[in-house]
């Protein structure tokens, strides 16, 4: 197919626009998480919007309630933060003797080279006052952070509120023979999209709660840090159960000094995995991801040799729409150029076997 002005001018415009997200890739994070929040409101302003009600108002009143709730959730785990901090500065001491302790135990049965335990060594007793030294520069980490939990509500407000009007002003860009194939692609991508997005936030929560009734269990310290931060890793396949592995394997050994409580809580993390992997994955994500374990492994890997750990987190949906994409335009395709079958494979297929 011989490539004409009007053929050759949006293949120059297309072109251009993904080299300049490219380009801008680095301040798309308020936009990529406001598209998110679209994502999980979009089925409450439709549910109202369809019983007769503007989508305008229900907005503004779904906003404010969840600006309430969210003000009322940062005043208590605010108030719950500052007790565990009161806790940590507290405990702090005697965890240090108990890590102490513990080293020395290991330094005394170990058979590692004199030179590498004496490295060890150093490097653990250096470790509380290296983390009270980087204080500040974590305090100031935390503006962009805060940067985002502003920016990220505004913009969703207007994604929220734009509703299909976004979608028919795409549609009034796209030549008339096109509009058919272009639409339902959006519809395919949006339907793709929604659904992961829930999947992954509802597979979330539940690996945070069940990580966080399992650490209770145990009497374990800061259940409810390493259980919200399992929850927010799990929204990368595979790495929540071992992310809360690795903190509350190092809480454990601090606060127990034994080996007997490392095993509980990998125990406690061994069946969150399992209960993800048998119960919640089925149920939750069957319908919201159809890639195929080792695609899934290989976008993983893809997106954070390309882009690091926003690679790694955006790699699943991005392949889901190249899925979605590839089933939507190649039928098209196929169609709209005759590009059928050869006759000769259906005569074959006749043939019978001997």
């Amino acid at each position: 197919m011989n490539l004409t002005g009007k053929s050759l001018i949006p293949a120059i415009l297309v072109s251009a626009a993904v080299y300049f997200l490219y380009r801008v890739h680095d301040m798309l994070l308020p936009f990529v998480l406001a598209a998110v929040l679209a994502y999980l409101l979009n089925p409450l302003v439709r549910f109202f919007e369809v019983r007769g009600m503007r989508r305008r108002p229900v907005v503004v009143v779904l906003y404010l309630g969840l600006m309430t709730l969210a003000v009322v959730m940062i005043v208590k785990l605010g108030a719950l933060a500052g007790l565990e901090a009161e806790k940590a500065t507290r405990n702090m001491p005697r965890y240090v003797q108990q890590g102490s302790e513990a080293f020395s135990r290991w330094q005394s049965t170990t058979h590692m080279n004199p030179a590498i335990v004496d490295v060890i060594a150093s490097h653990g007793r250096l470790w509380p006052q290296q983390i009270l030294s980087r204080m500040p520069s974590f305090a100031l980490g935390i503006l962009p952070v805060l940067e985002i939990v502003f920016l990220v509500p505004f913009i969703g407000f207007f994604l929220v509120q734009e509703g299909p009007r976004g979608r028919d002003r795409v549609l009034e860009w796209v030549p008339n023979r096109y509009v058919e194939m272009v639409l339902g692609l959006l519809v395919e991508v949006d339907n793709s999209l929604g659904k992961y997005v829930r999947g992954v936030c509802l597979e979330a929560l539940l690996v945070g709660c069940i990580a966080l009734a399992g650490f209770w269990l145990i009497g374990l310290d800061y259940a409810v840090q390493i259980a919200v931060v399992i929850g927010m890793a799990n929204v990368i396949p595979y790495v929540g159960p071992v992310v809360g592995a690795i903190l509350g394997g190092g809480v454990a050994m601090f606060q127990w000094g034994t080996t007997f409580g490392l095993c509980k809580v990998l125990l406690v993390c061994g069946m969150v995995r399992f209960i993800e992997d048998w119960f919640i994955q089925p149920v939750v994500m069957q319908k919201a991801v159809s890639l195929h374990p080792v695609m899934i492994l290989f976008s993983l890997m893809a997106g954070a040799k390309l882009f690091g750990f926003w690679g790694l987190l955006f790699a699943i949906p991005v392949a889901s729409m190249v899925k979605v994409l590839l089933e939507v335009f190649l039928p098209w395709y196929r169609a709209q150029y005759s590009h059928s079958r050869p006759a000769t494979f259906a005569d074959v297929n006749r043939i019978p076997l001997v």
